[in-house]
């Protein structure tokens, strides 16, 4: 009897383990697509669903990839939408509202669920070619770590793929998990960085399709580059782009769109950092206008209430730090490689004035406790 139940058991529980091939997608196909509509309408709602269904990132990046491509429809009147200061996450939050959108949308949709799945993720722009011609129109696509290896994702190109509400089980792919030097036949990034080569294609290699050979050609870790990208603050991380776009050898055609604004973002970067610097100078300086103000009403009052002489000269010393930052910060100001330099003359002939009577009432101050010693 104890052997029956067993057995039973056995038998009830064998359908629910699935023994999962290398590229068997059925399973996680199903659950991608089961994903509760209350909990699609945001990025972070699918991937905590992939996070609770999924043990593995090859599994929630499969997921996620069938999920976008089987619920976003490519729609080209998307490409006219201009929405001035709209960042990502409201360029986001709007096609996954409509279920609608162009490349840059998939792209960006797909890959802010994995970064919010826990797994590294960018948006790549570029040119493709289909049938030995470019594409005049650029194009996005999705780069993802997966399993300590960069692979590359285009779900706007797979999207075409799948017609109507039914879908074949597993769902057929053709850009999915790519490896760079496959994909690099038919996307080029704009920033050499993101073709993930230790020995990246040129233009004109990608436009004749092969490789030359080039035995000193330097070895180009792309894989210390990334984790420097990822680790640079916004503005290095522009200027570093610039400068790989820069001095790959795009047809200067095919990128002016993008340089400009890359520099239109340097530029707002350098004014942002040269506002801050001026700020923070002016309140260095009201800081130690205070403090001098301060001792002339010590001084006015003939010194008293009586304050001990380390005391004085702390608020000498005080304003002397004060005056030393602000320099310092509208010297960053006065260098700054912006377009548009603020004007800090008044600010510095003020700080100037300042250095110069602190520095005379300093030394009266000295010589009025020496007299008092004396006397």
């Amino acid at each position: 009897m104890r052997f029956l139940i067993i057995s039973l058991w056995f038998v009830f529980y064998t359908p629910f383990i699935i023994a999962q091939d290398k590229n068997d997608y059925r399973s996680i196909d199903q659950y991608a697509l089961d994903i509760p509509k209350e909990q699609a309408n945001t990025t972070l709602g699918i991937a905590d669903y992939l996070n609770q269904h999924f043990d593995t990132d090859s599994k929630k990046v499969r997921a996620a990839y069938v999920w976008v491509i089987a619920n976003i429809k490519y729609d080209k009147d998307s490409i006219y939408r201009v929405i001035l200061d709209e960042d990502r996450d409201e360029q986001i939050s709007y096609s996954l509202k409509r279920r609608k959108g162009i490349c840059e949308n998939f792209a960006a949709i797909f890959s802010d669920i994995c970064n919010k799945s826990g797994m590294k993720s960018f948006v790549v722009e570029g040119y493709t070619k289909e049938g030995g011609t470019i594409d005049k129109a650029g194009h996005a696509w999705s780069a993802v770590l997966v399993n300590n290896n960069w692979l590359l994702f285009d779900p706007a190109w797979d999207e075409g793929g799948i017609k109507g509400s039914m879908f074949a089980i597993p769902i057929k792919t053709n850009y999915f998990e790519v490896s760079p030097l496959d994909f690099i036949k038919t996307h080029l990034p704009i920033d050499p960085l993101f073709q993930f080569l230790s020995d990246p294609f040129s233009f004109k290699e990608f436009l004749k399709g092969h490789k030359i050979i080039n035995n000193n050609a330097p070895y180009f870790n792309y894989a210390d580059s990334i984790i420097a990208y990822e680790k640079s603050d916004t503005l290095t991380r522009y200027a570093n782009t610039l400068s790989r776009i820069e001095s790959y050898g795009w047809p200067a055609h095919m990128v002016t769109t993008k340089l400009k604004q890359i520099k239109f973002e340097i530029e707002v970067l350098y004014e942002d950092r040269d506002m801050f610097y001026y700020n923070s100078a002016v309140a260095d300086y009201n800081s130690a206008i205070d403090t001098y103000n301060n001792f002339l009403r010590y001084r006015n009052n003939q010194f008293q209430p009586e304050k001990k002489q380390d005391d004085v000269i702390g608020m000498f010393n005080y304003i002397r730090r004060n005056v030393a930052a602000a320099m310092i910060k509208l010297d960053e100001v006065s260098h700054s490689k912006a377009t548009l330099v603020l004007d800090t003359g008044d600010i510095q002939k003020k700080i100037d004035d300042l250095a110069a009577n602190v520095k005379l009432q300093e030394a009266f101050f000295k010589n009025y406790m020496v007299s008092s010693r004396e006397n």
